[in-house]
């Protein structure tokens, strides 16, 4: 009676073992070769073999063995019946005494099973499926395996069976998701392929601002970057400076490329393209309708007397003060048909001057610090000085820079403080 207490509790630590070895993190082939030890050493089994089942081609793989030489990797061939059949044995397969609908099978791979020393397999199945199969030689004391042998047999290879079945669906998974995340980066390329491609649309129209949707574009990502914008709102921000003009297509040519100052008529048909570009944008589905909004509102100002709302302060969307201010600024480096592209340190004395006015100074402030680091060297990335050249005074532009970053630290500070 205690022999077989002894035998009952040594059978259940090893059954928690291998419980513990299969839901570890450790390598998955390693988890199977542990499992099988496990196993073997339960029965005092000196020679085995775990092999995984393959729908296509249908085989079963050695994929672990102890004490057979060159046993991993044999492969023993299944037709489509023998592996249902084999799927729908409840019980270990004794192989000198098969004889139900499994002996042309073991006679097929009589030779096989001799080099794995097989006398018995284990089906391994979960949900009615094949996951594999254990071979099994005989015990070290030659003794035939008892009933309860059986049992523990079967117990621990459902044990092994469930963790080839969740390995199965984790991989299938991992599959799906990277395959998920590949199309996801195409989706997104061609994305900003579209977006790209509108964005040299409407420059087209003006003979006058070739590249300047593209520029706008990285003017704003770089200064929401600046501002510890993150995400899917930097993407949004980005493709709002490509597509801030878009309205600007239901605009006639002749106004867009005037070279002499505008009527007020010519103004006010202008000044719809905000509105225009919102109506083209707000129709396509999210995240589009944020970007929409954004680019509605890129001729707000701070002070409330923008168009065509009349929006202020944080009541326009921060993409759009972002947009507005690279808008700007890209006008002013280059040329139009009614002026020279301005100096640069007359463009920032514009800025400073138009900053709480038609700038908001957050958004002035990320500028500066990022102009004082391209012409510093504090970063390799030029986004900025591509337009402004060389053609400068470095001292007097870092100066400059240092001056109003410092002014515009000091008003937002004071504008913080409680009064």
């Amino acid at each position: 009676m205690k022999l077989e207490l002894r035998k009952l509790l040594h059978t259940l630590n090893a059954l928690n073992e291998l419980s513990l070895e299969i839901n570890s993190t450790h390598d998955f082939d390693e988890v199977i070769r542990a499992s099988l030890h496990t196993c073997l050493g339960t029965l005092a089994i000196p020679k085995g073999a775990i092999a995984r089942f393959s729908e296509n081609p249908r085989q079963l793989k050695i994929v672990a063995a102890k004490g057979i030489s060159g046993a991993v990797g044999q492969k023993i061939e299944l037709g489509r019946d023998e592996a249902e059949k084999i799927a729908g044995r409840a019980k270990p397969i004794k192989l000198q005494a098969e004889r139900n609908g499994l002996s042309h099978f073991v006679r097929r791979n009589t030779e096989t099973f001799k080099k794995l020393r097989a006398h018995l397999i284990v089906p391994m199945t979960v949900h009615g499926d094949l996951q594999g199969a254990i071979y099994l030689a005989e015990k070290i004391s030659g003794d035939d395996f008892s009933k309860d042998d059986l049992e523990v047999i079967h117990t621990i290879a459902q044990h092994i069976g469930l963790a080839f079945y969740n390995h199965r669906l984790i991989v299938s998974l991992k599959r799906k998701a990277e395959e998920n995340r590949r199309l996801y980066r195409e989706m997104k390329l061609v994305y900003h392929d579209i977006v790209k491609a509108f964005g040299s649309a409407i420059d087209l129209k003006d003979a006058y601002t070739k590249g300047h949707s593209d520029r706008v574009a990285r003017y704003s990502e770089a200064i929401a970057k600046e501002m510890g914008v993150t995400g899917e709102e930097l993407e949004h921000i980005s493709v709002a400076g490509y597509l801030h003009d878009i309205g600007k297509i239901t605009v006639d040519r002749s106004i867009i490329n005037n070279p002499r100052p505008l009527t007020d008529r010519e103004y006010k048909e202008l000044n719809k393209h905000p509105a225009a570009g919102y109506e083209i944008l707000a129709n396509i589905r999210q995240p589009w309708q944020e970007i929409a909004y954004m680019t509605k509102c890129h001729h707000e100002r701070i002070d409330g007397t923008g168009y065509p709302q009349g929006l202020s302060g944080e009541q326009i969307p921060l993409g759009s003060r972002i947009v507005t201010f690279a808008d700007s600024f890209d006008a002013m480096m280059t040329d139009r048909p009614y002026r020279a592209r301005l100096p640069l340190d007359k463009a920032l004395n514009d800025l400073e001057r138009n900053t709480n006015s038609q700038f908001d100074a957050k958004v002035v402030t990320a500028f500066c610090r990022i102009l004082l680091k391209e012409i510093t060297g504090a970063t390799r990335e030029r986004v900025f000085m591509p337009m402004i050249g060389l053609k400068f005074d470095r001292q007097a532009i870092l100066e400059k820079l240092h001056d109003m970053a410092s002014k515009l630290d000091a008003l937002q500070a004071n504008s913080a403080t409680p009064s």
